[in-house]
């Protein structure tokens, strides 16, 4: 059985949502069409999605973002929806919002064109954001909402198939400095080093990755790794990409995992540099690179993401704020980015990180145990829609050293919660 979805004048901003909602959102065998005359004749079920209903079909009202070429600001009025402050509102509609134009307005980061806040590191915070504003940056709304739609067709036609989905964990670890001895300048490591071992400490505390290893055999995970591979740049650093430790370090690791290219804190508007790092990443793998996450989450759309499909990049892991923890793009399914300049889809699929250790610590203040009840809420925001928890930590937060002394059983703990061995 298919369902029928009639809107009139048909283009990429509506083909795109829909496929997103009702593909791969909850997987529903549809079809969308712009004859309302074959629309009208259909016996199965079906919605409209348009400024007037047809006839007494299930009919969603269109605000008229999605008719729109280009950008604009937005003037966003919100009204209450299942305690959630939603925008785009309409009357004469199954919902009180354009769900569909409100959805693409998220996941094709709308508001990240028009509105030129930045924080110091010239990235868009979350402070700026509807979510923010509308205090809904906690929740995966955009999959709250696509499920909210399948039960209004459910009503009508309630023997509609759709395809219930699991609930995945993918932790993610990025690699900005791999040891913490090891690649310092030689003066700086002896000193560090003699002070380590008048306290008795033998091991380099960074050096975490058979213990991931071990993790991802007991929890049934599989750790993604991002490799900084700049060093130019205060804000960059990784060894010298000639560091035999360092070569040895991703040599092995590419034997064990799919290694992903973090590229270096100017690279978002650089595209020479995201080239020049992948290479170096693949020649010493020897094996092609395909994912990448920035560092820092330093991002501009839509040059950024331009940039890593001419690279070669075909999976994106940067959709999250530093400044907060949540769902940036307002969902936790994976989606390939829109092109808001080109109004096109792209081949780059992006996914969204839900939370970063660094905003747990440093931006929002967090104590470990605060830090594990916010872990324990937003993975189970997740396994509500069955979606994809992605976690993003780095090797020095495993550590149990330093600034991260006592950080490690909030990991443990994060493990435990969204792995398969507890379901």
């Amino acid at each position: 059985m298919q369902l029928l979805i009639y809107t009139p004048k048909l283009n990429s901003r509506k083909q795109y949502i829909f496929d997103f909602l009702f593909s791969q959102v909850l997987g529903i065998n549809h079809q969308v069409l712009d004859d309302a005359s074959t629309f009208s004749n259909y016996q199965g079920p079906k919605i409209s999605y348009a400024p007037e209903a047809l006839a007494d079909e299930i009919h969603f009202k269109s605000y008229g973002l999605l008719d729109e070429l280009g950008l604009k600001h937005q003037d966003l009025v919100s009204i209450d929806y299942h305690d959630v402050q939603v925008f785009f509102p309409v009357q004469s509609s199954v919902m009180p919002f354009d769900v569909f134009a409100a959805s693409f307005y998220l996941l094709s980061r709308y508001e990240e064109y028009t509105n030129k806040g930045r924080d110091q590191h010239r990235r868009f915070p979350a402070k700026y954001s509807i979510s923010k504003a509308n205090s809904f940056l906690h929740k995966p709304v955009i999959d709250i909402w696509a499920y909210d739609i399948l039960n209004i067709i459910h009503n009508y036609y309630p023997d509609l198939a759709f395809q219930k989905r699991q609930f995945k964990f993918i932790p993610t670890l990025d690699i900005d400095r791999p040891y913490y001895f090891k690649t310092e300048k030689f003066t700086r490591r002896i000193l560090k080093q003699f002070k380590s071992l008048l306290k008795g400490k033998f091991t380099d505390p960074f050096d975490v990755y058979k213990q991931v290893a071990q993790w991802d055999k007991y929890y049934q995970t599989q750790t993604q790794y991002f490799i900084l591979m700049g060093n130019k740049h205060q804000f960059d650093v990784a060894p010298d990409n000639h560091n035999p430790k360092f070569r040895k370090l991703l040599s092995k690791l590419a034997l064990g995992y799919e290694l992903g290219i973090h590229p270096s804190y100017e690279s978002h508007i650089h595209q020479e540099e995201v080239l020049k790092e992948k290479q170096a990443l693949e020649d010493i793998i020897q094996h092609p690179i395909k994912k990448s996450r920035q560092h820092y989450l330093k991002f501009n759309l839509p040059e950024t993401f331009e940039n890593l499909l001419e690279a070669g990049i075909t999976e994106d892991y940067s959709m999250a704020y530093a400044d907060d923890i949540g769902f940036r793009a307002g969902t936790c399914t994976p989606f390939y980015w829109y092109n808001l300049k080109t109004e096109r889809s792209t081949s780059l699929k992006v996914f969204p990180t839900v939370v970063m250790d660094q905003t747990l610590r440093s931006y929002l203040g967090l104590k470990p145990q605060e830090a594990t009840e916010v872990l324990n809420k937003l993975i189970q925001e997740v396994k509500n829609v069955n979606g994809t928890f992605i976690s993003l930590w780095h090797n020095e937060s495993l550590s149990n050293f330093g600034v991260w002394k006592a950080w490690k059983p909030v990991y443990m703990k994060l493990l435990e919660n969204a792995s398969n061995t507890n379901k």
